[in-house]
């Protein structure tokens, strides 16, 4: 049963110290925030469903506050998903819990606030991972645990850490966890993976989406199509790309077009965070303006109100879509959206999504643990208990309650020698820290899952700011920040630049890309009259699955254990240079899976310690990822039978 939202004047009295400084200057208290207020101070795990700008962070934070604050250090905790989101999150709630009367701190990568935690402090899963490990003496007065923005974080390995993470922080006192989102397809399973005993509160309806498709890709075409919607009104406009690669170069030929010329800027995740603040604050400042971006600006960064979210092709995901999508038109009841398809085909993957959020449906993938996580909790866990040893009974008993039958203590202790035999730790039964594990230790490298990437830092000649890292220089220059650059000197760790043209072709790092899933890979085949399983006889061929990413992989990888020689695999077809004389059985995904299980890997997101496990327990993560119970039943069916209706832009996409 649904918790009955406080009248107005219940909720004041209710919040004392918070009312004034977090809630009232908004005016009116909002239904999210009358809803959770309830909940909150009764003491319950709350999961906070509501639409994005309502309000959700503020409806969480004031009842905490109220009461769990009480002048002792690091009462509440409110972890982040990203650094970029907590130092806006510290940003926006310093000054109104100031005026409560309430410290507020931050602890990241980049801001550590002299070693203490304050009342409220606001960190990253990866800052809460190193705490448990080095300092849990600071995180004793916890008593309330914020996961902001959760679906940033879940499905992956980093928030399978934070799964961990939250037990381990609860493990031995009393603690409340709370969780917010925005867009979530199954709120009672996000909240049983989290929480304890949740009470789930949801308000409000999905807000509506009014797009225009424009069929182009090009500067000039998207230049044009921005032009129209300035002078229709929308005067702040946030573009996403799909890539920094493109994002620079998209916002390097809008500031030579009208509407925005210099008022065009760019931001993603390879920018120094100073640029990044830089964008972020002229963005926010100019009256007419846009900024290009890849998933960096998705979530809730603050730049002021944006009239308008354009996207440059689809993202992997309905939930992306929509996400975007609300950051645009905050004031109104429909985000509008304009959506540059560059093909036929896109446009089409446009109005499946579209179709998919109208109705409610994100069509999300499966949701899976990586175990790869219990080798990272079990070397970060060693320096948090007595002596500086771990046994898998102390890591078993700190699993969330859904993972415990699937992972016993025999499972899991098999996951440690492992370790052991790979040098991240030592011992047998009872372990200690490896050479490979202290050697991570002692470079503040073992409290996270992302994969470490190490880029060249590019510097600017005259001013000697850096202005963000690249993977690899081309031949002489490159676009950063949104301006071409050319680069004076270099070491091969760093690149002194000035402003110029010069050869290009400079890549940038970050990680694969999202997984498309199942249900909307069949979606789309079935929205361009793709039969499944069917062929496209060509040379080479394109086989169609509609399985989605990690399945396609799979299935590739299937298929060359059969003598074919595979050209890509993406989430609607493989291609292959020639089908199998013998079309494999279900038995090929066991043997593919065995020899190619460590590439497949590389593409899901399966954490940095994932080859630290039992190989057994590899190929199973892989295999459990990618469905492959799906992809053994589209070989058993046999050779997919040749089709005209598939095209080539479809074989091709992603």
């Amino acid at each position: 049963m649904p918790p009955v939202p406080l009248a107005p004047a219940a909720l004041r009295t209710a919040l004392p110290r918070t009312w004034g400084p977090l809630l009232a200057r908004f005016g009116t208290p909002n239904e999210v925030q009358r809803s959770a207020a309830g909940p909150l101070l009764e003491g319950k795990d709350v999961l906070l469903v509501a639409p994005t700008a309502s309000g959700k962070t503020e409806a969480v934070v004031a009842p905490l506050a109220e009461r769990w604050c009480d002048g002792q250090a690091a009462r509440v905790l409110l972890v982040s998903p990203t650094r970029a989101l907590a130092n806006d999150l510290a940003r926006r709630l310093r000054e109104p819990l100031a005026a409560a009367g309430i410290g507020l701190g931050r602890w990241t990568g980049d801001r550590h606030d002299g070693g203490r935690l304050h009342e409220v402090t606001v960190l990253t899963p990866e800052a809460l991972d190193a705490r448990l490990a080095r300092s849990r003496r600071l995180l004793l007065p916890a008593r309330a645990l914020v996961l902001d923005e959760l679906h940033v974080l879940d499905n992956t390995s980093r928030g399978d850490q934070m799964r961990l993470l939250v037990r381990r922080l609860a493990h031995g006192q009393a603690l409340q966890v709370v969780a917010s989102s925005a867009t979530v397809s199954d709120p009672d399973g996000l909240a049983s993976r989290y929480l304890c005993d949740p009470c789930v509160v949801t308000v409000g309806a999905r807000r509506s989406i009014r797009a225009r498709i424009e069929e182009t890709g090009g500067a000039d075409g998207i230049a044009s199509a921005l032009a129209r919607a300035v002078r229709a009104g929308f005067r702040k406009v946030l573009l996403f790309a799909p890539s920094r690669v493109e994002a620079e170069s998209l916002a390097s030929a809008l500031r030579t077009r009208p509407p925005f010329g210099g008022a065009v800027f760019v931001h993603h995740g390879s920018l120094a965070r100073q640029e990044r603040l830089r964008v972020e604050e002229a963005f926010l400042t100019r009256p007419v303006a846009c900024c290009v971006a890849t998933s960096t600006l998705e979530w809730g960064v603050d730049i002021g109100d944006v009239d308008l979210v354009a996207l440059l092709g689809p993202p992997a995901d309905v939930a992306s879509l929509g996400q975007r999508a609300g950051r645009g038109g905050r004031r109104g009841v429909v985000n509008p959206l304009l959506a540059f398809a560059r093909s036929p085909f896109e446009a089409r993957i446009f109005r499946v999504m579209l179709e998919a959020w109208s109705r409610g449906d994100l069509l999300p993938a499966p949701s899976v643990f990586r175990p790869g996580v219990l080798v990272q909790q079990a070397v970060s866990l060693l320096h948090e208990l007595p002596g500086g040893v771990v046994t898998a009974g102390d890591l078993a008993a700190r699993l969330p309650a859904d993972l415990k039958a699937a992972w016993p203590v025999e499972r899991v202790e098999a996951v440690l020698a492992q370790a052991t035999a790979r040098g991240w730790l030592e011992g047998r039964g009872r372990y200690h820290l490896g050479a490979r594990g202290e050697a991570r230790w002692d470079r503040g490298l073992l409290h996270g899952n992302l994969a470490e990437r190490r880029g060249i830092e590019v510097r600017d000649l005259w001013t000697g700011d850096v202005l963000g890292e690249v993977a690899r220089l081309g031949t002489g220059g490159l676009g950063l920040a949104g301006t071409d650059r050319q680069v004076v000197v270099t070491d091969g760790a760093r690149a002194v630049v000035r402003r110029g043209t010069g050869a290009s072709g400079a890549s940038f790092g970050g990680g694969p890309r999202p997984l498309v899933s199942p249900d909307l890979a069949r979606r789309i085949c079935e929205s361009v009259g793709i039969s499944l399983p069917s062929c496209l006889g060509l040379r080479p061929a394109a086989v169609f699955h509609g399985l989605g990413t990690a399945a396609g992989g799979l299935l590739a990888a299937a298929l060359e254990t059969a003598g074919c020689r595979t050209v890509r695999a993406g989430p609607l077809a493989v291609w292959v240079a020639d089908l199998p004389r013998l079309w494999p059985g279900r038995e090929a995904v066991a043997r593919g899976l065995a020899r190619h299980h460590v590439r497949l890997a590389r593409g899901m997101e399966m954490g940095c310690f994932h080859t630290a496990l039992p190989p057994a327990e590899q190929r199973a993560a892989v295999a459990e990822v990618a469905g492959a119970g799906a992809v053994e039943a589209f070989l058993e069916a046999g050779p997919p039978p040749e089709s005209d209706a598939p095209d080539a832009e479809a074989a091709a996409w992603w």
